[in-house]
């Protein structure tokens, strides 16, 4: 039974009947009330269950990106919690706010438990040792890349000289060049282009290196 589905009180007619042989049937009615009293016996629901957040990794501490939301059948206050430095939680509106600034070399997912406690109010002050109840879900938060740096040449190639011999052989190591970019996935992805030809890279890791090797082509 449910305190607030779908009654906490019932009305019903008692009847005590008797027969005897060769009487008439005696009878007695009453009137029966029957109170529900609230009790905490349920424990809080997350509606829905397992979400899927989504952030930028230039976000702001304290900036908000999405609510849990859990319900109790007792009608109890609901404190939410969450298991992380990275995030935080408001233990009354179960909204999410970023509790530190994103690293370079911070994850690009997170999986983060989240409870939701009830706080027994449903059989107070009736039974003071009520009963309480807690319901825990993962959620997934998926930090979201942003193109901010630019692809850098790190070994000084850009205005310098590159000299070689003219008997160097055809396929011959000139030099090397190395370019970072520090985004991350996509962003990270660096191409270098020269008149007729083309090399790309594909950013895996939050620090990309590109090591370019110039080899001399001879018609």
């Amino acid at each position: 039974m449910n305190y607030f589905s779908p009654y906490n009180r019932y009305l019903f007619n008692l009847i005590a009947t008797q027969t005897y042989a060769n009487r008439p049937i005696v009878s007695s009615t009453a009137l029966v009330q029957i109170n529900l009293e609230n009790y905490n016996v349920h424990a809080p629901i997350f509606i829905p269950s397992n979400q899927t957040f989504f952030i930028s990794e230039t976000a702001l501490v304290g900036s908000r990106f999405g609510t849990v939301y859990a319900t109790d059948a007792d009608n109890d206050n609901i404190i939410y919690s969450i298991t992380s430095t990275q995030f935080s939680i408001d233990p009354s509106t179960g909204v999410l706010q970023l509790q530190q600034s994103f690293l370079s070399s911070s994850a690009s997912q997170y999986l983060v438990t989240v409870t939701a406690s009830d706080d027994g109010s449903s059989c107070l002050p009736a039974q003071a040792l009520c009963p309480r109840f807690s319901t825990s879900t993962t959620i997934t938060i998926n930090v979201t890349a942003v193109n901010k740096q630019s692809p850098q040449f790190l070994n000084q190639i850009c205005g310098s000289t590159v000299s070689f011999y003219e008997n160097n052989a055809i396929g011959a190591n000139i030099t090397t060049i190395v370019v970072y970019d520090g985004d991350r996935g996509a962003n990270g992805q660096i191409t270098i282009s020269f008149p007729s030809e083309q090399s790309r890279t594909t950013g895996e890791n939050l620090k990309v290196y590109l090591n370019y090797r110039i080899f001399l082509f001879l018609k």
